[in-house]
């Protein structure tokens, strides 16, 4: 099945629905979720569904939901053993989907997602997502970032993710605080702590850059922007990611009695892993937010202590070095990432 959730997109998405026609392995579904569009999406959609090689189910929302909630729906109503996201305004290569779907023939793997171009509005290949490539083609429960997620439209997943979609709106984007995780990020999460990861370094989609995107999925980072990077307060970032892990260790504690199987076996590991990473990041804030330098100094012992700086937790040697050269001496006087 594949997942679309459209808003709005009537200037490119007969190009995407196109393309998904023209897959090498037909799709068995279609299952679009509009999020209320204005314009000609849906009319543009009845059109093609009339000739599509496959189903075409399509559902409107009565208000709006926003894209989290939207594909988090398209996905529920997915039939499917494998569902894949798509974008309204991407297009697939021919063979998106019979590649993405190869690795499942691994009974552990819970998920696949790949490489794309990065193209302009007129086709022009401008970069990729090689940026968010596994070190590994096969990724081990709890082995990747936990802030490692690709974008939702290089994603396929089995069905039984699905299993725990009533504690979605329980977290917390790491991002924004204020909102869910994004479906991708949602997946992503679950594929990660109950089974195996299969990434493929292909490019199977182009992914279109425009004005009217709504998420942010790549950019170009200037070298001063890099610069900065190092020489600004984030406490507020690890702040969210503490608060982001620790909405995912309640989630796994919540969900815990009711699986079964080996996703029961690994529920306690991943609530164990999560625990420290809200820990380490928690403890990682007060290096920048504490005007006591001898409680800056016992949470940088304590970080180093704990492997902080060597796990998957995101920090590694060049935040050792940050943290040891400006966040224990200056920290809470470097200037805040939010102003």
């Amino acid at each position: 099945s594949v997942a679309m959730a459209t808003y709005n997109g009537q200037n490119y998405i007969r190009r995407q629905l196109d393309s998904l026609a023209a897959q090498s392995q037909i799709l068995a579904e279609l299952v679009i979720t509009d999020d209320n569009s204005t314009d000609d999406t849906v009319p543009v959609i009845d059109a093609f569904a009339k000739t599509a090689p496959f189903p075409v189910n399509i559902y409107r929302n009565e208000t709006r939901l926003g894209y989290r909630a939207n594909f988090m729906r398209a996905a529920s109503l997915c039939r499917s053993e494998l569902i894949a996201f798509c974008d309204q305004d991407d297009y697939w290569y021919p063979h998106k989907i019979a590649v993405s779907v190869k690795p499942f023939s691994d009974a552990e793997v819970l998920l696949t997602y790949h490489n794309a171009d990065v193209v302009s509005d007129d086709g022009r290949r401008i970069g990729s997502l090689a940026a968010r490539a596994a070190q590994q083609s096969i990724l081990m429960p709890l082995t990747s970032s936990p802030w490692l997620h690709p974008l939702g439209f290089t994603q396929v997943f089995r069905r039984s993710l699905l299993r725990l979609s009533d504690l979605w709106p329980n977290s917390l984007d790491e991002h924004d605080s204020s909102q869910p995780m994004a479906h991708d990020q949602w997946f992503f999460f679950l594929a990660g702590v109950f089974g195996r990861i299969a990434y493929l370094d292909e490019a199977l989609v182009a992914y279109v850059r425009h004005g009217s995107n709504t998420a942010f999925g790549w950019q170009k980072t200037s070298y001063w922007e890099f610069v900065q990077h190092f020489f600004r307060n984030r406490s507020d970032e690890y702040n969210r990611r503490a608060r982001a892990a620790e909405s995912r260790t309640v989630i796994l504690e919540t969900a815990k009695d009711n699986l079964e199987g080996v996703w029961a076996e690994r529920a306690p590991a991943a609530i164990e892993y999560y625990q420290m990473v809200s820990w380490l990041y928690a403890g990682r804030s007060t290096l920048y937010t504490s005007a006591n330098l001898d409680d800056r100094l016992k949470a940088f012992r304590a970080i180093l202590g704990k492997g902080g700086y060597a796990g998957t937790w995101g920090f590694g040697r060049k935040s050792l070095v940050t943290d040891m050269c400006l966040g224990v001496p200056i920290g809470h006087l470097l200037r805040s990432s939010t102003n």
